[in-house]
C-alpha cells in the first residue's frame, strides 16, 4: 500500500512539473522584462548625463573663482 501511494505520488508531480513545462510564458511577462530593462537603461542614462553636467559645472565655477582670484575681484560681488 506504502508503494502506491508514493507512485501515485510521484506520478502527480511529474505530471505537474511536465504541464509547467509545457505551458508557454505569457507574453506579458516579457513585455515587463524588457520595459524594466529599458527604464534601467533609461535611469542609467539619465544618471550619468546628470553627473557630467554637474561635474562640468563644478569645473566652470572653479575655473570662474580662480580667475576671480587671479585679477582680485570678488566672484561674490558680480
Amino acid at each position: 500500500m506504502t508503494v502506491g501511494y508514493a507512485f501515485s505520488h510521484e506520478t502527480v508531480f511529474a505530471d505537474l512539473r511536465l504541464a509547467a513545462m509545457k505551458r508557454e510564458r505569457e507574453p506579458s511577462s516579457k513585455a515587463y522584462r524588457q520595459d524594466r530593462f529599458e527604464n534601467t537603461e533609461r535611469a542609467a542614462k539619465e544618471t550619468i548625463e546628470a553627473e557630467q553636467r554637474a561635474r562640468r559645472e563644478k569645473t566652470k565655477r572653479l575655473k570662474e573663482l580662480r580667475l576671480a582670484q587671479q585679477s582680485g575681484h570678488d566672484p561674490a560681488t558680480k
